[in-house]
């Protein structure tokens, strides 16, 4: 019996480069179970063939690694979803979860003050970042969950700079970094999704900086967030 799932992971960057990162994530993972399986990409997602008798127990790894595609009709209140950034518009967020919502500026009042094209700057908030959020009763709107806001704030409230790599596997970050002579000036980079990445600076890196230095070599959206205790 083939198993066939779609997950909620953006493809945008070539897909010939995701499907090369899938599959190495996804060998490295089921190395030992008893299944085979094949990735394509469709309307700008991946779609899986899962084969053999742990396809449920690979499914339900890549959920958790990748995220669901939900419809509205699979909707739950007072669940969390993984989504995406989709776009940052002056007056709203808007997420992805299978499909499109927006987190509007009144939902984001834990974040401080200012709009929320505002608010997204100041935490380094950049398309196809992933969040977690909840659904509203209406499947109308959405809000970051708590979690992700004390998250963010934990960091905010560091002496360290945090970049956000979108459209780049770790592994390339790494190396940019190296190319460019940084490799002092950061704690690590932080895999946070197949394509997506957090750099940690030191204390006294400027984050802006690095983002100008590498931003030469490596074609990926960046945003950062600046820490508050320096």
């Amino acid at each position: 019996m083939v198993m066939k799932i779609e997950l909620l992971q953006p493809v945008y960057v070539s897909e010939a480069n995701a499907i090369h990162s899938f599959k190495a994530f996804a060998n490295s993972e089921f190395g030992d179970l008893d299944v085979s399986f094949d990735v394509t990409v469709q309307k700008k997602r991946f779609s899986v063939s899962l084969e053999g008798e742990d396809a449920e127990v690979c499914a339900n790894l890549l959920y958790r690694e990748f995220g669901k595609a939900f419809s509205k009709k699979e909707i739950e209140t007072d669940t969390s979803y993984k989504g995406f950034i989709q776009k940052i518009e002056p007056d709203q967020i808007l997420v992805n979860i299978g499909f499109e919502l927006p987190i509007a500026a009144d939902s984001l009042e834990q974040l401080g003050a200012g709009s929320a094209g505002q608010i997204a700057a100041r935490f380094g908030m950049i398309p196809y970042l992933p969040v977690t959020v909840t659904v509203a009763d209406s499947v109308e709107t959405a809000a970051f969950t708590k979690e992700q806001i004390d998250l963010w704030w934990s960091w905010k409230k560091t002496s360290t700079d945090r970049i956000f790599v979108n459209g780049a596997t770790r592994s390339q970050v790494k190396a940019a970094l190296q190319k460019k002579g940084h490799g002092r000036d950061v704690y690590g980079v932080e895999k946070i999704g197949l394509t997506e990445c957090v750099i940690v600076c030191k204390e006294k890196t400027d984050g802006p900086g690095i983002v100008s230095s590498i931003g030469k070599i490596l074609p990926s959206q960046m945003g950062v967030m600046i820490g508050t205790k320096k």
